[in-house]
């Protein structure tokens, strides 16, 4: 339940004695700074100096950021050291064994100014008029846990102001301030920031190789997926720092670990996942606290607190309030993050006793001290409670009008998490308010608000990053910042693809050092993107959906998965219908049962539309709609098909008005068969009526730089080449290019320009995340995204040897109908009749 860590840091008292560090003459200066050092193994570090107080080990951590074949020159007392080291965060460690007698330290680097530090045995004495800066910053950190446990953070952010590192600080002292910043960032809401403090203080206990610190770092960023919604991954990466934890950790740290594991176990569970055994775990850390003599009452308090939200979660009613109580008497003022939860299972408690008056005080106390506090997650949890009693009490309006406001807030908290590190599930988390929504709308009848409701939650994150026509909107000012942020960004990007060229000429040490440059580098490059998107604020309704449920002669069919359940909605002219269902998971691989249950309700509907616009989400988004059987053949052989974003921008069926066209085919020179695609391409383009005027960018022609620069002058794109599907929410997807370059899914998104119509031939080009409740996002979806009307693509591995024909008849029969739609109904049966086993269905036409 806890929100943060609380570090607790050995400090020796021993006295100290002050080493004074003397110069060796008056030798010419070099041309360059001394090389950055991050260093550890020290109990104190004295100023002025600096001079390095040795833990009794006598073990100096050094860390350089230098090239791994560099040519160091260690000394200490003068003396050439040996020393073993290894690349890691591309730099070098090295770890020394220093013998008593050592006074100082030298690093030196050819060209550069030497770096030098003072050393001091273990216990030494400290002169009058030094102090220890390290044991400073330790003490400063530690007066902070008080403001943080009252969730005083005014106070907390005043007196982390306070602190003041050296250029010279140590390992240490960053750490602890970056962990500091990075706790207070988390606790305001501000999860950019808390990423980027957290990774940072983690990269410095990585490059120390500093045990404990690393054991910290990576609870706290658990702690941070938590809070966006990632508890399951939370959850596994506690499990395994409990199987990794250092000799310097306690029972008490170990039962903190099982109790964090825990909790996010149950934060699974409120997301509607399949949480491990969180009771289990929880009773093993309270007897773990019993038995461990150093143990605070505000641990023990914890682990109670969320035995009682799982048993809550359960509907178990018996023991709750007295595990409430328990927690109450090891705590009379309990820290903020117990009381806001405190609050929520007394309300929640008295839903399960029939009592929605006394919930609706419960949650309304909630509501207040969460505000009070900026407790957004507290907001949203009262809210869906306040709602739940108001259903109660049967006062629907109130109730509607309650999660109107959660979704609003959940809209506006859901940007401050990046887009890269679960944006996400941050929102699928919270998805509980959604169902509640969506449910209360059908009990009333209101099928069409519940479809409006469910678009608006499923395209939420999709509606985000689509920026086309909102930047017109933008002052000038805010224009002028995300021009320069996408411009540095792009600069960033081209300067990796660039040196990504030479990497066949690195050994493998070299190669590796250069890899960990490259993504560290490349994650700060993306932090520029979604701070350029974060500049353009709250999306707006280009195409308000309340005018747009359907197009005329549109069937609009959408799934939407409503707690345990699930509800189809189908709208066209004639109005909204719905229908809940459920949706085992052995239904997926059945197809003749899956179109009974997701087609055949509204069978009528369709065979009156003249096509028909899917929006899929969660496990529905990989289901191939357009091959499920219908009507004695499939649904795609009946109707065109298209797979929305529902970005609320109206689609455009006719062709561009362009004829220019940019053709890449094999870049990377492994795919055979898309020469042959790219001829057949080539031909279908030029004998069209008009012709269009094709470029074609070939094997080592075709670089990431190569095809940026012109796909803004292009109207169509066709790409025959890999696709690539990774990362969290595929936001690491590309395409891949020559030279072992690629073009990103950010690199998509940062452009002002794409071409109207899209064709991608690469495996997973249309994929996207299936994990969560909401559209995800992939290739396809990008180049809509940034503005192109339509994008063709494949859900999966495409390596079938009739692709050349496909797309030639694809072509072609665009020229005949200009509503690509039907042009690629008509490819496609056609293909499946030419080549019964090839896997017709994998490609999908995309729409915004």
């Amino acid at each position: 339940m806890l929100h943060g860590l609380v570090l607790r840091l050995r400090c020796h008292g021993a006295p100290f004695l002050l080493v004074s560090l003397l110069g060796t003459g008056c030798a010419r200066l070099p041309s360059q700074p001394a090389p950055q050092v991050d260093y550890a193994g020290c109990a104190a570090i004295l100023s002025p100096g600096p001079v390095c107080v040795l833990e009794p080990e006598r073990k100096l951590h050094l860390w350089l950021r230098v090239p791994p074949n560099a040519q160091l020159d260690l000394r200490v007392d003068g003396r050439s050291f040996p020393s073993t080291g290894e690349t890691v965060r591309a730099g070098r460690r090295l770890v020394l064994g220093l013998p008593a007698e050592a006074k100082r330290v030298e690093v030196a680097l050819a060209g550069h100014a030497p770096w030098v530090l003072g050393i001091a045995p273990p216990g030494s004495k400290a002169p009058a008029g030094s102090r220890d800066v390290l044991g400073d910053v330790r003490s400063q950190v530690k007066a902070l846990n008080q403001p943080l446990r009252a969730g005083d953070l005014v106070a907390y952010r005043q007196g982390l102001g306070r602190i003041r590192l050296m250029p010279s600080s140590p390992a240490q002292s960053r750490y602890l301030v970056r962990f500091a910043q990075g706790q207070l960032a988390d606790r305001e809401g501000d999860y950019r920031s808390a990423f980027q403090e957290l990774q940072a203080a983690l990269e410095i206990a990585d490059r120390l190789d500093l045990d404990r610190f690393r054991w910290f770092a990576e609870q706290q960023l658990a702690l941070l997926w938590r809070a966006v919604g990632r508890s399951a991954e939370s959850a596994r990466l506690f499990e395994r720092v409990g199987r990794q934890l250092p000799p310097t950790v306690n029972a008490c740290e170990r039962a903190q670990a099982l109790t964090n594991q825990a909790f996010s176990e149950l934060l699974a569970r409120e997301a509607g996942e399949n949480a491990g055994a969180p009771d289990a775990l929880l009773e093993e850390a309270l007897r773990a606290y019993d038995g461990c003599s150093s143990a605070q009452a505000e641990r023990k308090a914890n682990a109670l607190i969320n035995l009682a939200l799982a048993d809550v979660q359960q509907r178990r009613m018996s023991r709750t309030a007295e595990l409430l109580a328990r927690a109450r008497g090891l705590e009379p003022h309990p820290p903020l993050p117990h009381r806001l939860w405190q609050i929520d299972i007394e309300g929640r408690l008295a839903l399960l006793a029939g009592k929605p008056t006394a919930a609706l005080r419960s949650f309304g106390e909630l509501e207040d001290l969460a505000a009070q506090t900026a407790s957004f997650d507290g907001q949203l949890r009262a809210r869906l409670g306040a709602a739940r009693a108001h259903q109660s009490l049967g006062e629907s309006a109130k109730a509607l009008q309650t999660l109107l406001d959660a979704e609003k807030l959940l809209d506006e908290q859901s940007l401050q998490v990046p887009m890269q590190e679960g944006r996400d599930t941050f929102v699928a988390a919270r998805q509980s308010l959604v169902s509640l929504h969506i449910g209360l709308l059908l009990d009333q009848g209101r099928a069409a608000d519940a479809l409006l409701v469910a678009r608006r939650a499923r395209a939420r994150l999709l509606r985000q990053l689509a920026h086309v026509d909102r930047l017109s909107t933008l002052p000038p000012d805010q224009r002028d910042r995300r021009s320069r942020l996408i411009g540095e960004y792009q600069q960033r990007r081209a300067a990796l693809e660039a040196r990504a060229e030479d990497d066949w000429k690195l050994p493998a040490d070299e190669l590796r050092h250069e890899e960990d440059v490259r993504r560290a580098e490349a994650e700060a490059a993306n932090e520029l993107l979604d701070e350029a998107f974060l500049v353009l604020g709250e999306p707006r309704d280009q195409e308000p959906l309340a005018q747009a449920v359907s197009r005329r002669g549109e069937l609009l069919l959408a799934y939407q998965p409503v707690g345990a359940d699930w509800v189809a909605f189908a709208a066209d002219e004639t109005g909204v219908a719905a229908r809940r269902f459920e949706l085992p998971p052995d239904l997926l691989a059945r197809p003749d049962s899956l179109a009974a249950l997701l087609l055949v309700p509204f069978r009528s509907r369709i065979e009156h539309a003249q096509r028909v616009r899917i929006l899929a989400s969660g496990r529905l988004e990989g289901v191939d709609f357009h091959a499920l059987p219908f009507a004695g053949d499939v649904l795609g052989g009946a109707k065109p098909i298209v797979y929305g974003l529902d970005l609320g921008v109206p689609s455009q069926h006719s062709r561009a008005a362009g004829r220019r066209a940019l053709l890449v085919s094999d870049p990377r020179g492994d795919l055979p068969g898309a020469a042959a695609e790219s001829i057949a391409v080539r031909r279908a383009l030029r004998s069209a009526r008009p012709p269009w005027a094709t470029e074609e960018l070939r094997a080592a022609d075709a670089t990431a730089d190569a095809v940026e620069r012109r796909l803004a002058g292009a109207d169509l794109f066709h790409y025959a080449g890999h696709g690539s599907f990774s990362g969290p929410a595929g936001w690491d997807s590309s395409l891949l290019l020559a030279k072992e370059t690629k073009v990103t899914l950010g690199d998509l998104l940062a452009l002002d320009r794409l071409p109207a119509w899209v064709v991608l031939s690469g495996c997973e080009t249309g994929r996207s995340t299936t994990d969560v409740p909401v559209a995800g996002l992939g290739l396809a979806h990008a180049f809509l995204l940034a503005g192109s009307r339509a994008v063709v693509a494949s859900t999966r591995p495409t390596d079938d040897r009739s692709l050349p024909g496909f797309f030639a008849e694809l072509y072609q029969e665009w020229q005949a109908n200009p509503d690509l739609a039907v042009a690629l109904q008509r490819a496609q049966l056609a293909w499946r009749r030419r080549a019964p086993e090839a896997d017709w269905a994998s490609f999908r036409l995309f729409e915004p």
